[in-house]
């Protein structure tokens, strides 16, 4: 079920999902219409966004966590801007399983979705190997210009490694996924943050421009630069694309 004020979205993920054989999709563009369809089957997964006209995403949230536990619906934010970690706190705070930010390829959500409800893919599927994540990212990162002899480098990349077998941790950055990155490497969350914003902060000034807006197209001048969180989030999705492609 997906409540979007997208049409064309809510369309093409029409499209996508009829033909998924063991996909049922229902996309809806009021919030009204979406708290009504409560009345017939639960869903497995809610696709949600967060930036809904008048009132916002995040009331909807409250209403949905009200009737339905996490263990009974998961729900995935979906945004259009960089989101803060602040912002991604709130979210999880109020019940959300999952946060990812458009635009995002149907591929990799299709394997989001499955990956939260544990529903097995269709076709033959290998696990990721710590090898084979390593050599996605060091593409993506020579292609963005990230300075290999940085930490944050060797932490973005354990990080990467890490959410892509866990992807829940991607909404407990700060809490779960930091310390996870510091005991591999005997530092402290905070150090492990700190390495990663000063690696993607030297990127973003001296990196390849045209690459990192190519694939971070919400980012602008005006904007600033992605979170750790949302670069780690971005990376895990390319590196789940390139891995289905055979990379």
């Amino acid at each position: 079920l997906q409540l979007d004020g997208d049409a064309l979205f809510l369309q093409a993920m029409d499209d996508y999902c009829s033909r998924l054989s063991d996909v049922d999709y229902q996309g809806v563009a009021s919030a009204t219409a979406f708290l009504q369809s409560f009345g017939g089957e639960v869903p497995d997964v809610i696709l949600l966004d967060i930036d809904l006209q008048p009132k916002g995403g995040l009331a909807v949230l409250e209403r949905i966590r009200v009737r339905f536990s996490s263990d009974e619906v998961k729900v995935i934010v979906l945004a259009t801007e960089a989101a803060s970690e602040q912002a991604l706190s709130h979210t999880v705070r109020l019940g959300a399983d999952y946060f990812i930010q458009r635009p995002v390829d149907l591929v990799v959500l299709e394997k989001r979705i499955r990956q939260l409800v544990k529903y097995p893919e269709p076709g033959p599927s290998g696990e990721l190997t710590r090898r084979q994540v390593q050599e996605i990212c060091t593409r993506y990162f020579d292609r963005m210009g990230v300075p290999p002899h940085y930490k944050g480098y060797r932490y973005l990349m354990e990080g990467i490694w890490l959410a892509s077998l866990h992807l829940s941790w991607l909404s407990s950055v700060t809490q779960t996924l930091y310390p996870a990155i510091g005991q591999h490497f005997e530092v402290n969350g905070s150090q492990v943050e700190r390495a990663m914003r000063y690696a993607l902060d030297v990127t973003w000034e001296k990196g390849n421009v045209e690459q990192l807006y190519n694939f971070f197209p919400y980012v602008s001048e005006n904007k600033g630069k992605p979170t750790n969180s949302a670069f780690i989030a971005k990376m895990v999705d390319l590196v789940s694309l390139e891995a289905s492609r055979g990379g």
